[in-house]
């Protein structure tokens, strides 16, 4: 009898396995992806593979067991749900309701247009601001008659009154309230005025971003009782208002605009201290009064005001007029320590400050006790702002203090000259801008500075920073300078010789400036070479382009002054080089020169001819002048008077 094969347990395990290997797929080991992922990364998404498979296996387990059940077991009875209090079941109809409750739309599914209308709704005062609005765009138009204006005021008035406070502070309403201080009566300016009378609102206002330019408006259009007011509720606020964006521009008005000398002594005595915000003084209205009066509160005062300035240039709110005042106070009385401190912080931002008439004074006490630093650092900040500065009323005078102390003149000469020169057509048209030329060619020269200027400039001699010689100084400059306005003067001789008040650039160029001038002298002795014609023209502006340059008001007093510094030069120097009447006998024919005769201030030219210094070239003019000597008796005008006592003179 043959036994039945029994499986061993090796097979049987061996074949369950190969079972398990059917079921779940395994995964295979690479280099790469062991590198890539790592090992935890391997055994956790082997995990999570187990897990699923162990969870299909159950849940294939689960629903033979229920399909079992449902075949073996009776259905059981299942509970019912509650019915409603009339015993009969509620069908949910989808259409039902949509008639008699139609659904509103969302705010999200509205348009751009219809949102905004939906939320400009939901304001308060809505109506009154569309109706003010439609009364205020019919007020501001110019063709609005004045009974018209009057009756619509008188109706926007009334429409705002009680809630002017409320309307300040959207953009599109504060415009209706200003509108109502311009146009409307004085009762009208007080009503809106009383509104708004309380210190923490009339400064809640000014910090605004729209409502500020009420505040403005009431300083423009307000009587001196309103003024008087707001700069009361300034009082013990100057010192933050000055940091503030809104606020510094309603401060910046006031105190520029519309203070008196005692209103605006009030405001800066708060940067002097806190007893100062508190109680005013009567009697002062200086910083130098205090100091004069009360001398042992120097050092207190100028703690507090170097403090209170630092944290003002920390903010970089140093434009304002205000601001511009202090600091001038504090550089002319401050000890020098606490100045160069001070400068230190404030030589990035002088720039900003040139405009008015204390920023300027106040740069030039920066360029006059700050450091070669400080200076270097400043004159750094000038570039590409040069010719604005020079043409500025104020700014101009700052590069004068700064071509009189700075003796880095490679520096000067870089950032400053060359940048000047770069415009200097555009500085020769401009008054201020041909100041600052001048000054390079004759610095502090009376004919083209002001006692006064030239007073201002010389306290900034004595600093202590400069240690080169003056006259070096100026020699360097202007020998940097020289070239170029020499080509400029030589290439608008017409233009500069025609013109009242260029024409003294022109000379103070061939006066002064280092270099060759023969092509300068050349372009001023061609114009005279031209056929004179006498009486051709006046000293009418329409007709001074007509005019031949020795008949010209400033033509001919470019040819005498000329000739007036040569015999100067050669009383002084008795250098030898070109001179100008050489020049200017060498271009002009001996026809031409007799025909000077005719015209008063060409025999004047012709008598500055004859008293320019040089021998020979009194000796060519009489020469000249010799074949029609009998007939100047004849001509009678102060010029030939002059030129006859020349002659006499020289014959003698």
């Amino acid at each position: 009898m043959v036994k039945p094969k029994v499986k061993s347990m090796a097979a049987s395990k061996l074949s369950s396995s190969a079972v398990k290997s059917k079921a779940t797929p395994t995964f295979k080991k690479s280099k790469k992806f062991t590198k890539r992922v790592g090992t935890q990364g391997l055994n956790a998404q082997k995990k999570s593979t187990q897990a699923v498979n162990t969870g299909k296996q159950l849940h294939t387990l689960r629903e033979s067991k229920e399909g079992e059940k449902s075949i073996a077991s009776p259905k059981l009875p299942t509970k019912k749900k509650p019915a409603n209090k009339a015993g009969v079941k509620r069908k949910k109809d989808d259409n039902q309701g949509k008639e008699d409750n139609p659904k509103h739309p969302k705010l999200e599914e509205l348009s751009f247009k219809d949102r905004k209308a939906v939320r400009r709704n939901l304001k308060s005062n809505h109506e009154l601001t569309q109706r003010a609005k439609v009364i205020w765009n019919s007020v501001r138009e110019k063709k609005c008659s004045s009974e018209k204006r009057v009756k619509l005021l008188t109706e926007l008035c009334g429409l705002i009154t009680g809630k002017v406070f409320e309307l300040l502070s959207a953009h599109d309403t504060v415009r209706v309230v200003q509108c109502c201080l311009q146009y409307g009566s004085s009762k009208q300016r007080q009503d809106i005025f009383d509104e708004i009378n309380d210190s923490s609102k009339i400064m809640e206002l000014a910090k605004g971003k729209y409502s500020k330019h009420f505040v403005l408006k009431m300083l423009k259009y307000g009587t001196k009782e309103h003024r008087a007011r707001i700069m009361t509720c300034l009082h013990g606020q100057v010192c933050k208002s000055v940091r503030h964006r809104e606020a510094a521009e309603v401060l910046e008005m006031a105190f520029n605009n519309y203070a008196n000398a005692m209103q605006r002594s009030a405001l800066l005595e708060e940067f002097y201290g806190p007893r100062f915000a508190i109680f005013k003084e009567a009697g002062i209205h200086s910083l130098q009064d205090i100091l004069s009066q009360q001398p042992e509160t120097r050092q207190g005062i100028m703690e507090h005001m170097q403090k209170t300035l630092t944290q003002v240039i920390e903010k970089s709110v140093v434009k304002h007029s205000i601001v511009h005042k202090v600091l001038l106070d504090f550089l002319e009385h401050a000890p020098l320590k606490m100045k160069t401190e001070l400068i230190e912080g404030l030589r990035d931002t002088v720039v900003q400050i040139l405009h008015t008439h204390d920023g300027a004074r106040a740069a030039m006490y920066c360029l006059w006790h700050g450091t070669a630093k400080d200076r270097k650092a400043i004159i750094k900040s000038f570039k590409t702002f040069v010719c604005k500065i020079s043409k500025e009323e104020y700014g101009h005078q700052v590069l004068l203090a700064l071509f009189d102390c700075v003796d880095d003149t490679v520096l000067v000469r870089k950032v400053i000259i060359e940048e000047m020169m770069k415009s200097v057509e555009e500085l020769a048209e401009d008054q201020y801008g041909r100041k600052v030329l001048l000054y390079l060619l004759s610095p502090r020269h009376p004919t083209h500075f002001h006692p006064k200027v030239v007073e201002l400039l010389q306290k900034g001699d004595s600093n202590t920073t400069s240690k080169k010689d003056s006259n070096v100084r100026q020699q360097e400059l202007l020998q940097t300078a020289s070239s170029y306005l020499l080509n400029f003067v030589s290439e608008n001789a017409r233009e500069m010789a025609n013109s009242k008040s260029k024409c003294l650039l022109m000379i103070a160029v061939l006066n002064h400036a280092i270099g060759d001038k023969r092509e300068g002298y050349q372009a001023i002795s061609s114009l005279a070479a031209e056929e004179f014609i006498p009486a051709l023209g006046s000293d009418n502006e329409e007709q001074l382009n007509e005019v031949h340059i020795i008949e010209h008001p400033a033509g001919h007093l470019v040819i005498r002054r000329l000739l007036r510094q040569q015999k100067k030069m050669m009383e002084n120097t008795k250098e030898s080089g070109v001179m100008f009447s050489d020049v200017l006998l060498d271009t002009v024919d001996s026809v031409n020169l007799q025909a000077w005769t005719r015209a008063n201030r060409g025999a004047l030219v012709l008598a500055s001819l004859l008293d320019c210094g040089k021998a020979d070239c009194r000796e060519r003019v009489i020469a000249t002048l010799k074949p029609i000597i009998n007939n100047l008796s004849k001509i009678k005008t102060k010029g030939m008077e002059v030129l006859k006592e020349k002659l006499l003179e020289k014959r003698t």
